[in-house]
């Protein structure tokens, strides 16, 4: 059988030629992925499926980078303010598949986890994280990953300092960090990875246009945006209706609306275009009446 593959294909077969194994190796092929990883709702769901795909993209990207495999990626690595995080499982998976980095674990339990680094035979230091530790960082909280998985979150923040430290380069020169370190907000599971599933749920699904274009004018008019005001706000988008508007336009204004200030300021500029000229011999009106009052 042979193991050659069309260029641009994501799906290639392995070099035994008996499995199929995810490769990026073209801006098509992360396109192709990234298309098909949105379109599953595995990895959330939103009104903007475009900025999925984009997100999607970028997590694979971050995880490559690290040497994980697209879905591995898609499916471990968050992205948080520009910087990527990574489940710990994941994490240590780079040290055991590095060729000269490992890791022991000498002691975890529910008030402290002790890693011991190594690189061959040689030990590299030992890292230690504790509750108590935890609780100073403001990480304890009631109901909170560290009171449902003590053990499992010490040895998460044990891994990533233990990593930055003695290991930095087991990622490929990417720091070593859970998307909890970077302040993820939601849903975390007792890796430190964001669950993407229970973060996107409670987002309002708004599928059609004539749902969001519904929903942008509900919003415009509880924020008491005049019909006025609504076409001096289009016209700066370069619009002349709701319809004409992107999706992912709609979708933002009918979430939250239109600020204050906003309002006010395509209000006042509705008025000022109706409103008369201060010397009412200028109106239009008065030059096309005749000129009788001027001739007495």
């Amino acid at each position: 059988m042979s193991t050659t593959t069309s260029p641009g294909s994501a799906l290639a077969l392995s070099q035994q030629g008996t499995s199929l194994s995810l490769r990026v190796q073209s801006p098509d092929d992360l396109q192709r992925l990234a298309r098909l990883f949105a379109a599953s709702g595995l990895f959330g769901r939103g009104a903007n499926p475009d900025a999925l795909m984009a997100e999607c993209a970028i997590k694979i990207l971050a995880g490559m980078e690290a040497g994980f495999g697209p879905f591995a990626s898609a499916a471990g690595v968050s992205v948080i303010n520009g910087k990527p995080g990574f489940g710990a499982n994941l994490l240590a998976q780079a040290i055991k598949r590095h060729p000269i980095y490992d890791y022991r674990v000498l002691e975890k339990t529910d008030t402290i986890c002790r890693i011991k680094f190594l690189a061959g035979k040689e030990e590299l230091g030992v890292e230690t994280f504790t509750a108590d530790m935890a609780k100073r960082a403001g990480l304890t909280k009631d109901g909170g990953m560290y009171s449902k998985y003590p053990e499992a979150m010490l040895f998460a923040r044990c891994l990533t300092a233990g990593m930055r430290t003695h290991c930095p380069d087991a990622l490929g020169g990417v720091a070593a960090y859970t998307p909890e370190e970077l302040g993820a907000t939601g849903a975390i599971d007792e890796n430190g990875a964001v669950t993407v599933a229970e973060v996107q749920a409670d987002r309002p699904m708004l599928t059609s246009i004539d749902d969001l274009v519904a929903g942008a004018q509900r919003a415009c008019d509880a924020r008491g945006l005049t019909a006025g005001g609504l076409a001096c706000f289009l016209d700066e988008l370069g619009a002349t209706c709701l319809q004409e508007l992107e999706r992912h336009q709609l979708a933002r204004l009918a979430k939250s609306g239109l600020s204050p200030e906003t309002v006010a300021r395509c209000n006042a500029a509705a008025e000022a275009l109706v409103s008369p000229a201060d010397d009412a011999d200028d109106l239009p009106a008065t030059w096309a009446e005749p000129a009788t009052a001027a001739a007495a």
